[in-house]
């Protein structure tokens, strides 16, 4: 026997699961609905676009806003790295469009940020000074707020967040310590 699952039918079966579990687009949720893997019937971006059905444009507008607002951000599950970011700056929201998001801005605390490299603790400003290596670790923070901003407002928003690459605050206020 086959199942045949309108559209409506499968987005009331997610706002019944959220209703029951609240509104995030979880590890549990993609585990149970098979979300953006081979053969899912569900990609991420319906996924966050069910959400913010789910939710509401203005409560998923508001709840980003005070998610975002709630500085100092802190990653520290990002490989070896250890950092305080801020968002700085929030506008173009993007909610009626194809993708919803918001655009901001980002400073990262690179004298107070660590990460461990060949057994070696360097201060993220130290490693981003490296002639070697320095470009790497620009790309890796530039990661790591992308995968903090996914796992922890995304998920529980729907809402993209779409960032340049982050200042850093040496370089911004040439703070010495």
């Amino acid at each position: 026997m086959k199942f045949i699952l309108t559209e409506s039918k499968y987005k009331n079966i997610l706002f019944r699961y959220w209703d029951k579990n609240g509104g995030a687009v979880d590890k549990t949720f993609i585990s149970l609905f098979g979300v953006g893997g081979g053969g899912s019937d569900i990609t991420y971006n319906q996924a966050y676009k069910y959400l913010i059905q789910w939710r509401g444009e203005k409560q998923s507008k508001e709840l980003a806003k005070t998610l975002l607002l709630q500085n100092p951000h802190h990653v520290d599950d990002f490989g070896s790295y250890d950092f305080f970011f801020e968002v700085t700056d929030i506008k173009n929201w993007g909610l009626n469009e194809d993708e919803p998001n918001v655009v901001v801005k980002v400073k990262v605390d690179d004298l107070g940020g660590h990460i461990d490299i060949d057994g070696d603790h360097k201060t993220l400003e130290d490693a981003l000074d490296n002639d070697d290596y320095g470009w790497e670790i620009d790309d890796e923070v530039n990661w790591g707020v992308s995968h903090y901003f996914k796992d922890n407002i995304t998920s529980q928003t729907g809402i993209n967040i779409i960032f340049d690459r982050p200042k850093y605050s040496s370089r911004i206020f040439n703070l010495n310590i």
